[in-house]
């Protein structure tokens, strides 16, 4: 039997980045050849290291998200001083850094959306592992959040933070696609009609909407 060759670790890194640009842009219909010449190395090399195309997308998602996580501060949401400007930070952060790493958010949120081109249980399984990683971040953040907050005695605090994640998530979609529109903007003191209108939802969090 013949001797397995040793893995290379930098021709390992060189294919899953060519993959992550690829299946970002195309799904998973990207061509392993492309990859391979992208990658530099033989389409055979691309087989030896991760078996078939399934795995190889499984291993490209988590590089992915490994690559996020190494650099991601997770300050910004659990350092700000208060609700507000925690959600206009942390998504003006969200939108810096999707332009830094735009191929990793390309293909994660293809992973988010359930890409119909991925075949259902690999579809299933990325899903599973992305969803599990960006809870943990959600409920980092919302407890960080819930811990300052003077709660009413008689709320369930689990429900609470399910309810504070709902709205925070709610929110932060509404201002990613206020940034989409205003991409100069860069100083919080510049986002005043946003900043105002985040500021009426949460005094709803808050407060309540019934008199």
């Amino acid at each position: 039997m013949a001797k397995r060759l040793p893995r290379d670790p930098k021709k390992e890194r060189a294919i899953l980045d060519a993959a992550v640009k690829a299946f970002g842009t195309h799904g998973f219909r990207a061509s392993t050849d492309e990859i391979a010449a992208a990658a530099g190395v033989s389409k055979g090399s691309v087989f030896r290291y991760f078996d078939n195309k399934k795995k190889l997308y499984a291993a490209t998602v988590r590089h992915a998200m490994d690559s996020l996580v190494a650099v991601v501060d997770l300050s910004v949401w659990t350092e700000s001083d208060d609700l507000i400007s925690m959600i206009i930070r942390a998504t003006k952060y969200k939108t810096e850094l999707s332009h830094r790493y735009p191929n990793e958010f390309a293909l994660l949120t293809r992973v988010y959306a359930h890409d119909p081109m991925v075949p259902p249980k690999l579809r299933d399984e990325v899903f599973a592992v992305f969803n599990e990683w960006a809870n943990q971040v959600v409920n980092m953040v919302v407890n960080s959040v819930v811990e300052r907050l003077e709660l009413r005695p008689e709320l369930d605090v689990e429900a609470v933070k399910r309810f504070l994640a709902m709205a925070i998530q709610a929110m932060s979609a509404k201002i990613q696609i206020y940034f989409n529109q205003h991409p100069d903007l860069n100083k919080i003191e510049d986002m005043g009609p946003i900043i105002d209108e985040v500021k009426v939802y949460m005094d709803m969090v808050e407060h309540g909407i019934v008199a």
